[in-house]
Order: structure tokens, then sequence, then C-alpha cells
């Protein structure tokens, strides 16, 4: 499928939250929330993660991140998403948890669920507004249960090799599980010299930041540059910090697990149960046939 037809179905994609806030690692935002720790396996290691951040060398950071992508298996996390308009001051706050599958090595195999259950507005009001994507086998699903609505996107066609959280390429770019080339086509890349957000200071997290910066015409035109803040011992992300032209939006994951197993209840996160969404209103929207190979 051509970019521009991609990019088509992205831009229609507004996902309330903020997953149209950010793109690439960041691009999209996403995000009472059920702590891992208590059932976390240890995280993956991630061999040269600290003498990379010590040394400023992006290129160890990205090799490092690339190291534990590749071992990947499985991912979850509760999530805070703080969107900041920069004309109002306001900000607002989406809570909620993300859980991720996939077979090791294998990106294209990925299934994800992004689970949003309150809403926080600027005045510090809480509101349920429980929606949640699904994403597997080419489809992305959108189901808001206060609309009673259920939104079917598909993004790949059957057997079209497909990575939902590729950098520039999937609707909900996570910082989870991205290879290095795929990084540096978008983005210029360096090891960041800022301090790292308040809320990753308050959670005893030693991070190291990854900050990007758009290559031109290689991502949304209203993103000056991100930094993706990693654990600096497991290289597990912990936040990223957008910087729009017209505010920021900051996604932090609270508790993050990699390879730590999921659970029957964690699993069943990825699919809608049976019946589930029973007399709701369907929209289902496939991609377009593909244009027929011309004649040599």
């Amino acid at each position: 499928m051509s970019e521009c037809v991609r990019a088509a179905y992205r831009s229609g994609m507004a996902l309330g939250f903020a997953i149209a806030s950010m793109t690439v690692l960041v691009g999209c935002a996403q995000v009472p929330v059920v702590p891992a720790a208590a059932q976390a396996a240890p995280a993956a290691p991630a061999a040269a993660a600290t003498p990379a951040a010590s040394a400023g060398d992006v290129d160890a950071l990205l090799a490092s991140v690339e190291r534990v992508a590749a071992t990947l298996r499985d991912f979850r996390a509760a999530v805070t998403v703080e969107t900041t308009d920069d004309i109002t001051g306001d900000t607002e706050r989406r809570l909620g948890k993300v859980v991720l599958s996939q077979q090791e090595g294998v990106p294209t195999s990925r299934a994800f669920a992004v689970i949003l259950e309150k809403f926080i507005d600027g005045t510090g009001r809480v509101d349920d507004r429980p929606v949640r994507y699904l994403y597997a086998d080419g489809w992305l699903t959108e189901a808001d249960f206060r609309e009673r609505t259920l939104i079917r996107r598909q993004l790949a066609r059957p057997g079209e090799p497909y990575d939902p959280l590729k950098p520039g390429e999937g609707p909900v770019p996570l910082p989870i599980g991205q290879r290095a080339a795929d990084v540096r086509a978008r983005f210029e890349p360096t090891v960041s010299g800022d301090a790292p957000p308040k809320a990753v200071v308050a959670a005893n997290a030693t991070v190291v930041g990854l900050k990007l910066v758009p290559r031109p015409g290689m991502a949304d035109r209203d993103l000056i540059d991100a930094t993706v803040w990693y654990d600096a011992a497991t290289l597990v992300p912990r936040a990223v910090d957008a910087r729009r032209r017209n505010g920021r939006t900051l996604v932090l994951l609270r508790d993050p697990v990699v390879n730590g197993g999921l659970d029957d209840a964690q699993r069943s996160l990825l699919a809608l149960a049976e019946g589930v969404t029973a007399g709701w209103r369907v929209d289902e929207r496939p991609l377009p046939p593909p244009a027929p190979e011309r004649a040599p």
C-alpha cells in the first residue's frame, strides 16, 4: 500500500485521546489503573545501555534499544497522557493501560490494546469515558462504550507485511520495539541533554532520553521534536515528551513490564468479548482494492 493511501487513512483517525497528537515513536498519544509491578517478571536487560547514555553515543543507544526490541514478546503498562494547549494553558489527561503481544522477532505479528477509562479536563473534573483501541490482523478497531459505536479500519490486506508500531507507518506508534533504521529514516536522533519530565523523576526512575527531530517531510508537520525516555538500565520505555507547534503531549508509562508474560485477564483485553458490542452502530472501512499492475 502506498504511503499516501496510508496517510489518508491515518488522517481520518481522530482517535479521541491524543492518538493524533504524536507522530512516530510519538506522533500519536495513548493511556482505575492496574499496577503491573505486583506480577512483573524482571524486564529484559539491555547491553551497553548506561555506557551509551553517559557517552552521549546515539548509535550505541539505538543499537541497545533495538536489541531489546528483538526479544520482545509482550509489554504492559498503565498509561497517563497529558495534553497541554499553549493558547489556553489547559492541560487534559487520559488514564488507562496498554497491552501488547507478539511472536518474538516478528513485529508484523503484533496485536495490542489501548484501553482509556478516565478523562480529566483542565478544571480537574473527572469523567468516565471508556474507549478501547485494538489492533490485530491488519485491522484497527475503535470501541466507544459511551456512544456505543464500533469503527473498524483496515490498515493492511491479508498477507501484506505491516508493523502497526513502525515509526511513521502505524496509527498508534508507541515507543515499543523500534528498530534503529526505522527511527533514522524519519528522524535526526541524538541523546537528549534535557532534564527528564518531573513525573518520571518522581517515579525514582534513572532514565536516558532519545531526542528525535523530524526529517523534512517525514512526520506530522506540527511536530517540533519528541524525546523518548528509557530506563537507563533496562531500556524499557518510561515516557514520551512531544513538543508541537500548538502545545505539548506527555505520555507516561507507569509500571512498564517487558516480557513479564500476560495472564488471562490481560490477554482478554486484546479482543472484545463476544456479544459485548451487540446492537452497537458499526462502521467498517476496508482498504480500497489494490491498483491493477501495469503491463510492461
